[in-house]
Protein backbone atom coordinates (compact mmCIF):
# COMPACT_ATOMS: atom_id res chain seq x y z
CA UNK A 1 0.00 0.00 0.00
CA UNK A 2 2.83 2.17 0.88
CA UNK A 3 4.23 1.65 -3.03
CA UNK A 4 1.32 3.04 -4.26
CA UNK A 5 1.26 6.46 -2.37
CA UNK A 6 4.53 6.77 -3.29
CA UNK A 7 3.99 5.99 -7.22
CA UNK A 8 0.77 8.54 -6.97
CA UNK A 9 3.04 11.31 -5.98
CA UNK A 10 5.67 10.48 -8.07
CA UNK A 11 3.13 10.41 -10.85
CA UNK A 12 1.12 13.29 -10.23
CA UNK A 13 4.60 15.09 -9.38
CA UNK A 14 5.51 14.72 -12.88
CA UNK A 15 2.42 16.10 -14.50
CA UNK A 16 3.09 19.38 -13.26
CA UNK A 17 3.22 21.79 -15.98
CA UNK A 18 6.33 23.47 -16.99
CA UNK A 19 4.39 26.30 -17.69
CA UNK A 20 1.51 28.88 -16.02
CA UNK A 21 -1.23 29.64 -18.63
CA UNK A 22 -3.71 32.56 -17.99
CA UNK A 23 -5.88 34.27 -20.65
CA UNK A 24 -8.38 36.54 -20.21
CA UNK A 25 -12.24 35.49 -19.50
CA UNK A 26 -14.29 35.05 -22.94
CA UNK A 27 -11.15 36.03 -24.95
CA UNK A 28 -11.50 34.61 -28.48
CA UNK A 29 -7.52 33.87 -29.18
CA UNK A 30 -8.16 32.47 -32.54
CA UNK A 31 -8.81 35.62 -34.13
CA UNK A 32 -5.65 37.04 -33.83
CA UNK A 33 -3.76 36.26 -37.52
CA UNK A 34 -0.71 38.69 -37.10
CA UNK A 35 1.33 40.29 -34.61
CA UNK A 36 3.90 42.90 -33.86
CA UNK A 37 6.22 42.84 -30.76
CA UNK A 38 6.01 45.57 -28.62
CA UNK A 39 9.73 47.50 -29.24
CA UNK A 40 11.70 48.41 -25.73
CA UNK A 41 13.07 51.40 -25.41
CA UNK A 42 15.68 52.51 -28.23
CA UNK A 43 18.37 53.58 -25.25
CA UNK A 44 18.73 50.14 -24.06
CA UNK A 45 20.54 47.55 -26.42
CA UNK A 46 18.21 43.98 -26.47
CA UNK A 47 20.22 41.80 -24.43
CA UNK A 48 21.02 38.48 -25.85
CA UNK A 49 18.17 36.54 -23.99
CA UNK A 50 16.26 39.18 -25.24
CA UNK A 51 17.35 38.11 -28.74
CA UNK A 52 16.82 34.37 -28.17
CA UNK A 53 13.33 34.82 -27.11
CA UNK A 54 12.58 36.66 -29.70
CA UNK A 55 13.56 34.15 -32.41
CA UNK A 56 11.75 31.32 -30.46
CA UNK A 57 8.85 33.66 -30.05
CA UNK A 58 9.12 34.29 -33.90
CA UNK A 59 9.07 30.48 -35.23
CA UNK A 60 6.02 29.25 -32.21
CA UNK A 61 4.22 31.97 -33.80
CA UNK A 62 4.60 30.91 -37.26
CA UNK A 63 3.84 27.77 -36.53
CA UNK A 64 0.54 28.56 -34.40
CA UNK A 65 -0.10 30.48 -38.35
CA UNK A 66 0.33 34.05 -37.11
CA UNK A 67 2.20 36.05 -39.40
CA UNK A 68 4.51 39.27 -38.68
CA UNK A 69 3.13 43.10 -39.53
CA UNK A 70 3.84 46.38 -38.77
CA UNK A 71 2.21 47.59 -35.31
CA UNK A 72 -0.47 49.48 -37.17
CA UNK A 73 -1.54 46.10 -38.88
CA UNK A 74 -1.13 43.66 -35.99
CA UNK A 75 -4.09 42.24 -34.77
CA UNK A 76 -2.02 41.44 -31.53
CA UNK A 77 0.92 42.38 -29.62
CA UNK A 78 3.25 40.61 -28.40
CA UNK A 79 5.10 41.56 -25.34
CA UNK A 80 8.07 39.34 -23.52
CA UNK A 81 9.98 39.81 -20.72
CA UNK A 82 12.85 38.45 -17.77
CA UNK A 83 10.95 38.18 -14.21
CA UNK A 84 13.97 38.54 -11.93
CA UNK A 85 13.16 36.71 -8.59
CA UNK A 86 16.09 36.65 -5.94
CA UNK A 87 16.19 33.27 -3.90
CA UNK A 88 17.76 32.82 -0.95
CA UNK A 89 20.43 29.62 -0.74
CA UNK A 90 21.88 29.03 2.69
CA UNK A 91 21.36 28.27 6.81
CA UNK A 92 19.17 29.91 8.76
CA UNK A 93 20.30 28.12 11.91
CA UNK A 94 21.72 30.99 14.00
CA UNK A 95 23.63 30.06 17.67
CA UNK A 96 23.26 32.86 20.65
CA UNK A 97 23.69 33.08 24.46
CA UNK A 98 24.14 35.46 26.16
CA UNK A 99 24.68 36.97 30.32
CA UNK A 100 23.05 39.63 32.36
CA UNK A 101 24.00 41.09 35.70
CA UNK A 102 22.48 43.88 37.79
CA UNK A 103 20.04 44.84 35.25
CA UNK A 104 22.76 44.70 32.47
CA UNK A 105 22.98 42.31 29.79
CA UNK A 106 25.07 41.33 27.21
CA UNK A 107 24.00 38.86 23.71
CA UNK A 108 25.60 37.45 20.64
CA UNK A 109 24.62 34.95 17.85
CA UNK A 110 26.26 33.39 14.97
CA UNK A 111 25.86 35.34 11.36
CA UNK A 112 23.39 33.54 9.24
CA UNK A 113 25.33 32.63 6.09
CA UNK A 114 23.69 32.03 2.58
CA UNK A 115 23.98 33.37 -0.62
CA UNK A 116 21.06 35.35 -2.74
CA UNK A 117 20.81 33.75 -6.56
CA UNK A 118 19.33 36.13 -9.19
CA UNK A 119 16.55 33.62 -11.49
CA UNK A 120 15.02 34.84 -13.96
CA UNK A 121 11.42 33.46 -15.19
CA UNK A 122 10.44 34.14 -18.99
CA UNK A 123 6.95 35.43 -19.40
CA UNK A 124 4.75 36.35 -22.32
CA UNK A 125 1.86 38.40 -22.76
CA UNK A 126 -0.74 38.88 -25.81
CA UNK A 127 -1.86 42.39 -25.58
CA UNK A 128 -5.19 43.42 -27.28
CA UNK A 129 -4.12 46.76 -29.12
CA UNK A 130 -7.67 48.09 -29.50
CA UNK A 131 -8.27 47.54 -25.69
CA UNK A 132 -4.86 47.76 -24.60
CA UNK A 133 -5.00 44.46 -22.30
CA UNK A 134 -3.34 41.26 -21.82
CA UNK A 135 -5.45 38.93 -23.24
CA UNK A 136 -3.20 35.78 -23.09
CA UNK A 137 -0.26 35.52 -20.74
CA UNK A 138 2.30 32.34 -20.04
CA UNK A 139 5.14 31.91 -17.98
CA UNK A 140 8.23 29.83 -17.35
CA UNK A 141 8.05 27.76 -14.26
CA UNK A 142 12.10 26.63 -15.20
CA UNK A 143 14.70 29.62 -14.22
CA UNK A 144 17.35 31.31 -16.15
CA UNK A 145 20.70 31.67 -14.00
CA UNK A 146 23.82 34.09 -14.51
CA UNK A 147 25.73 31.05 -14.51
CA UNK A 148 24.52 28.98 -17.40
CA UNK A 149 26.06 28.93 -20.49
CA UNK A 150 25.04 30.23 -23.71
CA UNK A 151 23.55 27.04 -24.70
CA UNK A 152 22.02 26.00 -21.81
CA UNK A 153 20.23 28.91 -21.96
CA UNK A 154 19.22 28.67 -25.49
CA UNK A 155 17.79 25.39 -24.87
CA UNK A 156 16.01 26.51 -22.00
CA UNK A 157 14.29 29.71 -23.56
CA UNK A 158 13.69 27.41 -27.10
CA UNK A 159 11.91 24.34 -24.54
CA UNK A 160 9.99 27.20 -22.77
CA UNK A 161 8.41 28.94 -25.82
CA UNK A 162 7.29 25.71 -27.25
CA UNK A 163 6.05 24.94 -24.32
CA UNK A 164 3.46 28.09 -23.84
CA UNK A 165 2.50 27.39 -27.36
CA UNK A 166 1.50 24.16 -27.19
CA UNK A 167 -0.95 25.13 -24.65
CA UNK A 168 -2.07 28.23 -26.50
CA UNK A 169 -5.78 27.57 -28.57
CA UNK A 170 -5.50 27.53 -32.40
Amino acid sequence: MRWFFLATALLLGACVSPVVIDSQEGATLDQYRSYAFVEQSEDHPRELDDQRARAALKTALAEKGLSAATAEQADVYVKHFFKREQRYDGSVFQFGFGFHRNNVGVGTTTPVEGDITEEYKLVVQMVDPATNNVVWQATSRDRLYDEMRSERRSEHIQKAVAEMFRRYPG
